[in-house]
């Protein structure tokens, strides 16, 4: 299994509202606090059962996470990287036919990743089988499913996440990060002031590039970014969205909103769950597709 690159890099720090009647502008979001906004799309379906499913991986009770797994993928759940963890479940489980048929799956729903697939230690049982060769084989050749309209941002996105899989492991690598993280913030910056964006995927990965700034206005850009990719139907803006806001407030020295954002304590080296703000109720997180604050793990286990 892995944890998302997307979803990691806004999880880890190296560390209810009423909607206003316009969207925040570029001015407001430098002002001394973010105006709030609306979930700007839905949840995917049968996202409640994929993010307990999640859960469940982390503790590995893979037979209880495949179960919901399937409940998801019934109600019409697309995410690519719940098929893939459902993969390795099964896989784990010791269900080839199963994992391949969950690996499918993924890719189907727009899994591109060959590189870790090959590699991914809980598929290991997999690599021989001619279904996961050909599948390996079939995935560079297929169209993305969020394409993209400027090649430059696609190709600053995949740097950025190459810079992060696997996390760098000290801190004279993270130094470096931060300088090529700044090289891409500006250029991103550059080409939405200059109408550049178009499509949801534009949008998404000039968001996680944001995200991966250092003040309170790139972070409150990266949430415009997100809900900008959610209206345009990317499924991974909602969450972006939300993870942006939250480490806005985190690095307002506010609780956050939706449970996205840990921090290592220095005083026994685990990484936990940043507070939280107990007036968002669980029905407002579930509008941006978060399970109930009870169901948040209050700490992050890393696998």
């Amino acid at each position: 299994m892995r944890i998302p690159t997307l979803a990691l890099s806004c999880l880890l720090t190296v560390a209810c509202a009423h909607p206003p009647a316009t969207s925040p502008t570029a001015a407001e979001e430098k002002t001394a606090d973010l105006p709030p906004i609306e979930a700007p799309s839905a949840p995917m379906a049968g996202w409640t059962q994929a993010r307990r499913a999640s859960a469940l991986i982390r503790e590995e009770k893979y037979a209880e996470a495949l179960s919901l797994y399937e409940q998801a993928r019934a109600a019409g759940n697309a995410d690519p990287d719940a098929a893939y963890s459902a993969a390795c479940a099964a896989a784990r489980l010791g269900k080839p036919k199963d994992a391949l048929d969950w690996l499918s799956h993924s890719v189907q729903s727009g899994f591109r990743d060959v590189a870790w697939m090959k590699q991914d230690g809980d598929l290991a049982p997999l690599r021989d089988d001619p279904a996961f060769v050909a599948l390996a084989e079939r995935m560079p050749t297929l169209p993305e499913p969020h394409p993209y309209s400027n090649e430059e941002l696609k190709r600053l996105f995949a740097e950025d996440q190459a810079d992060r899989q696997p996390p760098p492991s000290s801190p004279e690598a993270w130094k470096k990060v931060a300088e090529r993280d700044a090289m891409r913030l500006r250029r991103a910056r550059e080409l939405l002031d200059q109408g550049a964006l178009k499509e949801g995927a534009d949008f998404l990965a000039a968001g996680f590039i944001f995200q991966h700034g250092d003040t309170q206005e790139d972070y409150a850009l990266a949430r415009r970014m997100g809900a900008e990719a959610a209206k345009r139907g990317h499924p991974k803006g909602l969450w972006l969205a939300a993870a942006a806001w939250d480490r806005w407030l985190m690095n307002a020295n506010r609780p956050q909103r939706f449970g996205t954002q840990y921090k290592l304590d220095p005083a026994d080296k685990v990484v936990k769950l940043y507070p939280v703000d107990p007036r968002v109720t669980d029905e407002e997180r579930a509008r941006w597709g978060f399970p109930p604050l009870a169901e948040i793990p209050t700490v992050l286990r890393m696998q």
